[in-house]
């Protein structure tokens, strides 16, 4: 892999910034049911933007806009029969910002892959009506880490894993392809500050339908120790609040030796005032900061991260991580 020597050395690897929000606020339009997963085909100019704005601010990973293309959200949004051409072109599209940037660093292509399933019309909630049986689903995780990597991946990045069942198909997916992964797990705190999968319930109240049922999701130590057991190469926290990501981090911290990242979103649910929150850069920049210095590797931004966002977080970053915290406890 293309960054392994830095993974080896301990050095600081910068993450992009959010790609589907990012796309939506420079005027990439946003499809009701599959979200930024057709703009690799209405608003490529704006999908390759994105990507030339992080990598002119440093980014060492450009991740492809594949989060929302799996068949089965595609097929929601009426272009299943476009799922090649549409992750193929999410792949070319980096290609053509590096190609222009011409970075004097080398450059990671990150396919990005989660258990997205297309939305309700107006809300955020998945549509379980879109979501296929478990023989179908990871059927289409397989053709999808199959066309992301013929496309010329350098990794992969399983983003906003909350749970073990859909989470453990696609990992398993992944490791087919022989490509490094990256795990991203997302965190949210539960009754008692209990540490838990990211809760849509909670995290997202404003923005879905009032009869939305969800139960509680798996405990994060139940989700780290499954999803370390397939041997990634590195884990970490994103798309969680900055209230949740630290102690998710700590939980991490003492129950995965290897590389950690983290990206958390700068927009979404503030659990503490109990209000849509929106993270200024500076102060976006401060907590990456802070958790480099006490031995997160590889840091970046999720949802509503900007390029502001991400400019800022380089100028305040230390130029190496600092030591790792040591574990207080065994995993169980």
């Amino acid at each position: 892999m293309i960054l392994d020597e830095k993974i080896a050395a301990g050095d600081l690897i910068l993450l992009d910034g959010g790609i589907g929000s990012e796309i939506e606020r420079l005027g990439g339009e946003m499809h009701e049911s599959a979200w930024c997963g057709v703009a690799n085909k209405t608003h490529p100019d704006t999908v390759r933007q994105v990507h030339e704005s992080y990598l002119q601010a440093g980014s060492d990973v450009i991740t492809a806009n594949t989060f929302a293309t799996c068949r089965h959200v595609l097929e929601a949004a009426g272009c299943g029969d476009e799922t090649v051409e549409i992750n193929r072109r999410a792949v070319e599209l980096t290609r053509e910002a590096i190609d222009s940037v011409k970075p004097d660093r080398p450059i990671a292509i990150a396919g990005s892959i989660s258990n997205h399933i297309a939305w309700v019309a107006g809300t955020v909630a998945g549509d379980p009506k879109t979501r296929p049986g478990p023989e179908r689903e990871a059927e289409n995780y397989r053709e999808w880490v199959e066309i992301l990597a013929g496309a010329g991946c350098d990794l992969l990045i399983l983003e906003m894993m909350q749970d073990l069942n859909h989470s453990t198909r696609l990992i398993e997916a992944a490791k087919t392809t022989g490509l490094p992964i990256w795990v991203g797990i997302s965190a949210s705190r539960g009754p008692n500050d209990q540490m838990i999968g990211w809760h849509m319930a909670s995290e997202e109240s404003y923005r879905i339908p009032d009869d939305f049922p969800q139960h509680l999701t798996d405990p994060l130590e139940t989700i780290i120790d499954t999803l370390t057991a397939y041997d990634p190469q590195a884990v970490g926290i994103m798309h969680s609040s900055f209230y949740s990501t630290t102690p998710a981090l700590e939980m991490l911290f003492d129950r995965w030796d290897g590389p950690v990242m983290a990206y958390p979103e700068a927009n979404g649910w503030d659990a503490v005032a109990r209000a849509p929150m929106s993270v200024k850069p500076d102060d976006f920049a401060e907590y990456c900061r802070q958790w480099v210095e006490n031995g997160v590797q590889i840091v970046g931004g999720c949802c509503g991260t900007t390029i502001h966002h991400i400019r800022a977080m380089v100028d305040q970053l230390p130029r190496q991580p600092g030591p790792r915290p040591k574990p207080v406890s065994t995993n169980a």
